[in-house]
């Protein structure tokens, strides 16, 4: 997958070392959980939208079913919401991943990032 700009890891992981962000995810279980969209079944139709550690506040992308393309880079992702069409399927699929998620007013969001103070309630 694709990395962030030289000049915006050296951020990240400033922010990371000042403990603005706590890692959450690694780039392996990012992986897995694209490899698994990809592989959805058609009648699931898995979309994200998500939000970029260097995003102004309140904003993330809109709603998205390419997952193919439109994933990276994940190094700097502070989280990423799904939804398909059932929420059983989409959270037995990331259980089965040990991938961490929270649920953000009925959506499921992935972490890559929490920061201080801001503790997700854990599924």
């Amino acid at each position: 997958m694709p990395r962030p700009s030289e000049a915006d890891m050296k951020r990240l992981a400033a922010m990371v070392q000042r403990g603005e962000l706590h890692p959450m995810l690694n780039h392996t279980k990012w992986a897995e959980l694209r490899t698994e969209m990809l592989a959805a079944p058609s009648e699931q139709r898995p979309q994200f939208r998500a939000r970029s550690v260097f995003a102004p506040p309140d904003f993330c992308t809109a709603w998205d079913g390419e997952f193919y393309y439109q994933v990276h880079p994940v190094a700097d992702l502070e989280w990423m919401e799904l939804q398909a069409a059932s929420s059983t399927w989409l959270c037995d699929t990331l259980r089965r991943h040990s991938i961490p998620y929270s649920l953000e007013a009925g959506v499921v969001r992935v972490w890559g990032y929490t920061r201080p103070g801001l503790q997700p309630e854990w599924q």
